[in-house]
């Protein structure tokens, strides 16, 4: 579900394999729902499902919102008693995988956001107007960036977007270290822009610092193996199912090996990301016996899963 300009409209996306065994993908409702209540979010899917014949529903994906949590209760009562899905729905509900790494990720990017929002700041000011970016097209050339495109701005609630924009601004920290030489508002503005500090919180106001751009290194290397994940597991036209407990447990493997390194250092920032990133991975999949079953079934099933063994 979700909402624009005042009303909520819920999207119902059909997963299935056809007659020829091809795997299909259909939008088959797009509709307006009267508020967020867990109930009336599944007596509407109900009502979707039963005009369109579907009997079968062997899982429903939808995000960690607590409405969709009740509207799955609601849809588990339903569809067991019309006799409509498998093992008396135990596992209909399965989590969103993206929606965990984002989740995973967006707590990181909490613990760095004095980095990230300085940078952001900085690409929003050259970008403000023709004659900046002008400016800094030359800062571009003098600093001989090798690159045919140009800075990028992000979507901040979309943590990928993030991560694209950081990897491409990377290229240009001589220009904009350039531009400051050549505009003597760029660091007066940017000392303007942003909150106060809170007491015990770094100052997310001014240009780029040396300490940031080194940060904005280290943490997108590590961003790139979430990000390969999530465009991993978010395909459409191959089955994804069969991959989602080795994903999980790689980056329980990334967390882990991060988390050690960090902690045996001294920098208090990644030690503090690592420890709440770790934090939300254990929330949603640090407990087996929590985790939909369905994940472990469709890794056994897989013939060309080599590393599980029925002998």
């Amino acid at each position: 579900v979700r909402e624009a300009f005042a009303q909520s409209y819920m999207v119902l996306t059909a997963h299935f394999i056809d007659s020829s065994w091809n795997l299909r993908k259909k939008i088959i409702s797009f509709v307006l729902v009267d508020g967020h209540k867990g109930d009336d979010i599944g007596k509407l899917l109900e009502k979707l499902l039963i005009e369109w014949g579907i009997e079968r529903v062997c899982t429903i994906t939808v995000d960690n919102a607590s409405s969709n949590d009740t509207c799955l209760a609601y849809m588990k009562r339903s569809l067991t008693n019309r006799g409509c899905t498998h093992a008396r729905s135990q596992y209909l509900h399965m989590r969103c995988v993206a929606h965990i790494v984002n989740l995973v990720v967006q707590d990181g990017l909490k613990i760095m956001c004095h980095t990230v929002n300085r940078i952001r700041h900085a690409i929003k000011f050259v970008r403000a107007s023709p004659t900046r970016l002008d400016v800094f097209k030359k800062c571009v050339q003098l600093s001989k960036v090798a690159s045919k495109g140009l800075i990028n701005i992000d979507v901040a609630t979309r943590w990928n977007s993030t991560f694209v924009m950081l990897d491409n601004v990377e290229k240009f920290e001589s220009a904009f270290e350039q531009y400051a030489l050549h505009d003597p508002n760029y660091k007066t503005e940017l000392e303007k822009t942003g909150p106060e500090p809170k007491p015990d919180a770094l100052d997310q106001r001014g240009p780029p610092t040396q300490s940031d751009w080194v940060y904005v290194s280290e943490f997108k290397q590590f961003l790139q193996h979430f990000y390969d994940l999530t465009n991993k597991v978010s395909g459409t036209k191959y089955v994804t199912a069969n991959t989602f407990l080795e994903e999980i447990a790689d980056v329980n493997f990334l967390l882990g090996e991060w988390s050690d390194h960090v902690i045996c250092g001294d920098d208090e920032i990644f030690k503090c990301m690592a420890l709440k990133m770790k934090a939300k991975y254990e929330k949603y999949w640090g407990d087996p016996e929590k985790m939909n079953k369905y994940i472990f079934i469709a890794a056994i099933l897989d013939p060309r899963d080599q590393g599980i063994s029925f002998l």
